[in-house]
């Protein structure tokens, strides 16, 4: 057999051994979701979307669910700052309490510049999404955070991730 035609064989057995292997790897994955850290959390996101728009939406919706839970558990946070003076703990409550508003409220911004078909401006909301303040002002007081709200905080942090990967598929 000529060499190079071994090597032509070779280069496309190898080239349909990549395209199989790819496919299996995105087996069951949303085809929104291909670029995302966290596939299964993604594809469980956008319920079987089959258009960017409503991948989008259907992420961003099941984002503000999780922010508007973290919202609701706001009242769990002054009872962790017991030791604190009362000065301190009101200003880490007020903290907290303006991030997940804040939350909130980006995701919501988000969802009217994915109406307008601004993505730039969809981004910018989606990625202003965080509860950094809310740590820090825990952090600043060495108080430790609370575990519960912990949790939803970092699938909100998740979450956004994906929303995220998906808003800048195009």
């Amino acid at each position: 057999m000529d060499s190079r035609l071994y090597h032509s064989v070779a280069a496309v057995t190898i080239l349909l051994f990549l395209a199989g292997s790819t496919e299996a790897r995105f087996k069951g994955i949303n085809e929104f979701c291909r670029t995302s850290d966290t596939r299964l959390l993604c594809t469980a996101m956008v319920q079987g979307a089959t258009n960017w728009h409503d991948a989008v939406l259907n992420a961003i919706n099941s984002a503000l669910h999780v922010a508007e839970l973290m919202d609701k558990m706001l009242p769990a946070v002054e009872p962790t700052l017991v030791e604190l003076p009362l000065i301190s703990r009101k200003s880490t409550v007020e903290s907290c309490k303006d991030n997940f508003d804040s939350a909130v409220d980006n995701l919501k911004r988000a969802l009217e510049f994915l109406d307008q078909n601004d993505k730039g401006s969809l981004n910018i909301y989606l990625s202003a999404v965080s509860t950094t303040d809310c740590v820090d002002a825990f952090q600043q007081f060495r108080t430790p955070f609370p575990a519960a709200i912990g949790k939803v905080a970092k699938q909100l942090d998740k979450q956004i991730s994906v929303c995220l990967a998906v808003s800048q598929q195009i």
